[in-house]
């Protein structure tokens, strides 16, 4: 049996051992697939050559197995690990086993499995004896979340293999003040237990600093293969391909310290990170080449579906830096860049956690809003606020920001009080510059005034009464602009003005010739300018209806002289206002019609671009607001 470790202990820290032994091959620690089981803690006597009896073979290697065992003596089970008869040289094998069990019983940490026992069984087999651990590697955890294992996705989150990792990187930082540098850190080693432990395996090849290499003793599992993976060795590479640092791939084996295990740590992390591994390769040539090239370690760029952030991003490209002096100085310096990501995701975990109360408060004053309680426009306010606070505390919130959409886009068409006051002031001060624009536009109609006389008056009153209202109209428009009385009661005033104004046209051509034209163009002008809801457009209809067809009624029963006379397939004109020479009453038509042209498409036209503005403006305002949410929002 070994003496005390105690005395094997150098004063400096470091991990001493016995001359003579020998380096030493993988440890295997297999994860049990059967239920946990009590053993009999009372046992029939303290017999060394009966305390273990062996349960069942839990895995075996090129040079050893190990099982699973109960210890009679404290009344559980454990993992015994023995060497395989027949396996190469009894000395060389036997000296690298009772290292193996040193290194790892003299780390006394957490995260490594604890030695029980060494010795010799009734066989004559040396052995030794620890923890017995239960769990998935991160090889078989990475493998699950590759094939879309749900089950593996839910327990193992990104999160909680970062915070694995970053225990592992303490425990190698532990290793690393002892003296032990691990030299075969992967996937395969790292076990995650079902009760949130973490360990590290597998220390066989473990480098003691400032101790000679020793020869190794060729595994015959192994040795001669070159197509194949190799577990640990092959010849003088100590380690896994794929996971070694560019020194080890070179064999510079005194060059190989503490920061060949930040690489494999690193190359740990980037497998997390993007799922597949660093160094990609189908030979172990190709896996030591892509080792030993320079290239940059992205892995955003090798998986960006995996949406890597660019702090792990740049942990990744350290970690695995080509020259050991690039790297991070010691594991605890990884591990603590590692926990300063952790601290500030946890930090924007709980901000999107009262990020999503407020949501939830929002959703509430937003349904009972829509039932139209009394109060629904405080409410929804009030959701308004609360969506507000949520993107406050996480502006990339996927909920607030459709609730945000929402709210905007399934807004009522009724408008909280305030809300329509405003918009009545914005109505009134823009009948009232529209008033002044049709005052203008009244006002082109003296220019037919000339012209009218030069036709020749028939009957003077109709004339004078045409120019009348014509002037009331235009000083009525004037007194709404200045004052700013356009409110709808005052605008009807104006309308029928407008209208008698059309009316008296009858009494030129009559009431089917230019009259009909002027009656809807100046509906449609007055729709626009004063923004008509459907009640003004069926009143400015009537209103255009009756400025033709009353004319035409008085006529028809002889309350006003007929403007028409029909006679041989022929339709006569005649005027009771004026006379209709030639050149004169053409000059009249042309005026009247260039004039009802124009000023129809100016002042159409203004109001138009006004509607074309606001609408320009309600399609930018959607489109800021699509590109506040996320792509998938469907917004």
């Amino acid at each position: 049996m070994p003496a005390d470790p105690e005395s094997n202990r150098a004063p400096s820290g470091t991990l001493r051992l016995p001359q003579g032994d020998a380096e030493l091959a993988q440890t295997l620690v297999a994860a049990s697939d059967s239920e946990p089981r009590v053993v009999d803690p009372t046992p029939a006597s303290l017999d060394g050559s009966r305390r273990y009896s062996m349960d069942r073979l839990l895995g075996q290697g090129g040079m050893g197995e190990v099982r699973l065992c109960s210890d009679s003596f404290i009344g559980r089970e454990v993992a015994m690990k023995v060497i395989k008869k027949g396996h190469g040289s009894f000395t060389a094998t036997r000296a690298r086993f009772l290292r193996e069990a040193r290194v790892q019983g003299q780390l006394e940490h957490p995260s490594v499995v604890p030695v029980y026992d060494i010795g010799l069984a009734e066989d004559g087999q040396t052995y030794f004896t620890m923890k017995r651990v239960k769990g998935h590697t991160i090889e078989q955890i990475l493998s699950g979340l590759r094939a879309g294992d749900e089950e593996i996705r839910e327990e193992y989150t990104r999160r909680k293999l970062l915070s694995a990792l970053g225990r592992v990187c303490l425990t190698i930082a532990f290793a690393h003040s002892r003296g032990v540098v691990h030299r075969d850190l992967k996937p395969a080693n790292v076990m995650l237990g079902d009760f949130g432990e973490v360990y590290v395996l597998d220390w066989g090849v473990a480098k003691i600093q400032g101790a000679a290499e020793l020869e190794l003793d060729p595994d015959p599992a192994i040795s001669g293969e070159t197509e194949a993976l190799p577990n640990t060795e092959v010849g003088a590479l100590i380690g896994t391909p794929g996971y070694m640092a560019p020194e080890q791939v070179r064999g510079e084996v005194d060059h190989i310290g503490p920061a060949a295990d930040v690489y494999a740590l690193g190359a740990i992390l980037f497998e997390i990170l993007a799922l597949e591994p660093l160094h990609r390769g189908d030979t172990l040539q190709d896996l030591l080449v892509d080792t030993l090239a320079s290239n940059a370690r992205s892995p955003r760029e090798r998986a960006p579906e995996q949406d890597v952030e660019p702090e792990l991003e740049e942990i990744v490209r350290r970690a695995v830096a080509p020259w050991p002096t690039d790297r991070y100085q010691s594991a605890r310096e990884m591990h603590d860049a590692i926990e300063a990501f952790l601290d500030g995701e946890r930090d924007a975990e709980q901000r999107k956690k009262a990020a999503t109360l407020h949501i939830d408060e929002a959703e509430r004053a937003l349904a009972e809003a829509a039932r139209g309680e009394p109060d629904a426009d405080a409410k929804r306010a009030r959701a308004m606020r609360e969506i507000t606070r949520a993107l406050a505390l996480d502006p990339s919130h996927d909920a607030a920001m459709g609730l945000l959409m929402q709210w905007v886009s399934e807004a009522p068409t009724d408008l909280p009080p305030d809300a329509e006051a405003a918009l009545k002031e914005v109505e009134r001060q823009d009948r009232a510059r529209n008033a002044k624009r049709a005052a203008l536009a009244y006002m082109c109609w003296y220019l037919l005034t000339p012209i009218v006389l030069w036709m020749g008056i028939r009957d003077w009153t109709p004339v004078l009464l045409s120019n009348v209202a014509i002037t009331a109209v235009v000083i009525y428009s004037l007194w709404m602009g200045k004052t700013g009385r356009a409110d709808p009661r005052y605008m009807r005033i104006g309308l029928m003005l407008n209208f008698v104004v059309v009316g008296f046209v009858s009494m030129i051509l009559g009431p089917f010739v230019l009259l009909p034209g002027m009656a809807s163009a100046s509906a449609s002008v007055a729709a626009v300018g004063i923004r008509a809801n459907r009640m003004t457009r069926r009143f400015l209809i009537l209103l255009s209806v009756l400025s033709v067809f009353v004319p035409a009624g008085l006529q028809l029963v002889g309350w006003l002289p007929a403007s028409y006379a029909f006679a041989d397939g022929q339709m006569r004109i005649l005027p009771a206002a004026t006379y209709l020479p030639a050149v004169p009453t053409l000059t009249f038509l042309v005026s009247a019609i260039l004039l009802q042209v124009v000023v129809t498409q100016l002042l159409v036209g203004i109001g138009v671009e006004r509607l074309v503005l606001a609408e320009r403006r309600n399609f930018a305002q959607a489109w800021r607001l699509r590109h506040l949410l996320p792509a998938d929002s469907g917004a």
